[in-house]
């Protein structure tokens, strides 16, 4: 869950009439349309009563897109819920009990909550790794759990000692590895890494793939890991929240990097303007939070669908032609002048 606060007028004055914010980022611009249904799911909706749902991993199953929900509820422990809609926009599904919780595990690791899952599927076992945040009093762990049929999950354990957020599986091995993309914080500085596994239980061989920006900007605050990358003609899309650092607090927008096909360690090419960032109401939550956190993504039917928690209070959908992104990434990878901040 995002931290910090700020507020929608703050968020405006830090913008030019173009959108732009200040000479660094005279190219930012929404990639992702909205969709006019937003929010998709609130509190209101769920099976319990709760203050927030946000967060959610998504992958498509045959007809049908799967959730997985972050639920917060009225004690601050987090819950993860499963939810299935044919459209995805709406007549949602929810499993009256979720399928991991703090309330029904003894593990000390996520005994305060179970937070901010994202989904891969792997073909080679036919299941799904659930990466999620384990809270505990120890702190903020990566955890990693498995399902084949999302109504039961088998806990791995702690795979990435506190203080780490933020992970996600890729989909395939690399010389016999799995890589994760995680989150570390060290002091002030809280970047995308990468980690290699051959067992997925025993991590190692550290790499910082994505760093916070040193120029002034909308992610010099730090970075985060999006929704599990996926596999593109020229690498892996890697989309990733930036944070940005104001007198209010902190704003949280969209990027992209592409990372390589065959080692996604080295970054191929990383825009440095966002793509997009908080401007609608329900993305400003009560205690003046402007966020737009993506979890969640597939491709259907030629578009991206991209689902994100909104104002830690909300889900939401936003969605890009697979043309226009396809466009917008060549544009990425012919870009000569790659901003490694």
């Amino acid at each position: 869950m995002a931290d910090g606060s700020t507020s929608q007028t703050a968020v405006a004055q830090t913008s030019d009439d173009d959108g732009s914010f200040g000479p660094y980022e005279m190219s930012a611009r929404s990639l992702f349309v909205r969709h006019p249904a937003n929010p998709i799911l609130t509190p209101a909706d769920m099976p319990i009563a709760c203050k927030s749902v946000c967060n959610p991993a998504a992958v498509l199953i045959e007809d049908t897109v799967l959730l997985l929900l972050r639920v917060i509820d009225n004690n601050d422990k987090s819950h993860l819920f499963v939810a299935r809609s044919s459209d995805g926009i709406g007549n949602w599904e929810i499993e009256p009990t979720p399928l991991l919780s703090p309330n029904n595990s003894a593990e000390w690791y996520d005994n305060h909550g179970c937070e901010d899952p994202r989904l891969t599927y792997m073909e080679d076992t036919q299941e799904y790794l659930v990466t999620y945040v384990g809270s505990s009093r120890l702190g903020a762990s990566v955890c990693l759990a498995s399902t084949k049929d999302f109504k039961i999950a088998k806990r791995m354990g702690v795979i990435i000692h506190p203080y780490n957020k933020d992970a996600a599986v890729l989909p395939r091995k690399f010389d016999g590895q799995f890589r994760l993309l995680h989150r570390p914080t060290a002091g002030p500085l809280e970047a995308v890494w990468m980690s290699s596994s051959y067992d997925l239980l025993h991590w190692g061989e550290p790499t910082c793939v994505v760093e916070e920006s040193d120029k002034p900007g909308w992610q010099d605050g730090k970075v985060g890991c999006g929704p599990t990358p996926i596999e593109v003609e020229h690498g892996w899309l890697l989309i990733y929240h930036g944070v940005q650092a104001i007198s209010e607090g902190w704003i949280y927008r969209v990027g992209m990097v592409l990372l390589d096909k065959d080692e996604p360690r080295k970054v191929v090419a990383r825009w440095p303007y966002w793509l997009m960032e908080p401007k609608e109401p329900y993305e400003f939550s009560e205690a003046n939070r402007a966020i737009i956190f993506p979890t969640g993504l597939f491709v259907r039917d030629g578009v991206m669908h991209i689902y994100y928690g909104a104002g830690d209070t909300v889900v939401a959908l936003a969605t890009v032609g697979v043309e226009a992104m396809r466009s917008f990434r060549n544009e990425l990878q012919n870009r000569v002048d790659v901003d490694r901040g």
